[in-house]
């Protein structure tokens, strides 16, 4: 067994306490990264991952069993468990992020999309520009480019069925839009871009917009995972929640 099979195999059994991202997103940056793992009875019980003097994964079976630093990482994405071994209060940058799974096999919830909005799936090597533009709007501090978005086209996950448009169909405009990821390869659907124009939201377009991607990666998947930042004003946690997804996990992004 190699790293990589030993992370796969742990992600698996519990992705959101292993990992604070969708697992291919770890997978494509493995080659850059020195890693070590421990095995016991053909069962995997440590993992630990850095990228020069940055902590990049640390997750032990054993919950209680900190990882033991020989020197203080300039950065590093912690889950709670293991914040004992960090003076948290040293680092300049302390964000907390909602790690929530919701299993495929969970009742589906039906779409509700309120009157005057339909789904449309977005022309994605056409729409490019249109889909910066609301990104741009949703965040005002994120404005990803146009190559940045055609960039996710070649993610291995990639997947144009899982991209949609909310349209306002009296005035013929994108107001929504709801982007998530494939993983044929263990099942796992991850949603990564769920963003309503702030004239819009309180409409219950964000949910409508969860239910549609659930409803299309429910029979290609195992279970479908999420994360967000805990204290976006947005309140996206209550969002996922009231869509079925689950769990206690809480991930650390601690920088110098």
């Amino acid at each position: 067994m190699n790293f990589h099979e030993a992370l796969i195999a742990a992600y698996c059994e519990n992705p959101c306490q292993v990992l604070p991202n969708a697992l291919w997103k770890t997978l494509s940056w493995l080659d850059d990264w020195r890693s070590s793992f421990k095995v016991e009875n053909s069962v995997v019980t440590e993992l630990e991952a850095w990228h020069e003097n940055r902590l990049m994964l640390y997750w032990s079976r054993e919950r209680d069993q900190l990882p033991n630093l020989s020197q203080m990482p300039d950065f590093a994405l912690v889950h709670q468990d293991y914040l004992g071994s960090f003076p948290v209060s040293d680092f300049a940058g302390r964000t907390p992020y909602f790690r929530l799974m919701r299993k495929a096999d969970e009742p589906e919830q039906p779409t509700h999309i309120p009157e005057g909005y339909a789904f449309v799936d977005v022309n994605v090597f056409q729409e490019a520009d249109t889909v910066v533009s609301l990104i741009g709007q949703c965040y005002p501090d994120l404005h990803p480019t146009a190559e940045t978005v055609r960039s996710w086209f070649e993610h291995p996950t990639f997947d144009s069925s899982l991209w949609i448009w909310v349209m306002d169909t009296a005035k013929g405009i994108p107001v929504g839009l709801g982007i998530a990821e494939l993983d044929k390869t263990i099942q796992e659907g991850s949603l990564e871009w769920i963003q309503v124009l702030p004239a819009y939201r309180g409409l219950g377009l964000g949910k409508s917009i969860v239910q549609k991607l659930l409803s299309r990666l429910a029979k290609q998947v195992k279970f479908i995972t999420v994360s967000g930042e805990v204290d976006n004003a947005t309140r996206p946690e209550a969002l996922y929640r009231s869509c079925g997804f689950k769990g206690i996990d809480v991930w650390w992004l601690l920088s110098q």
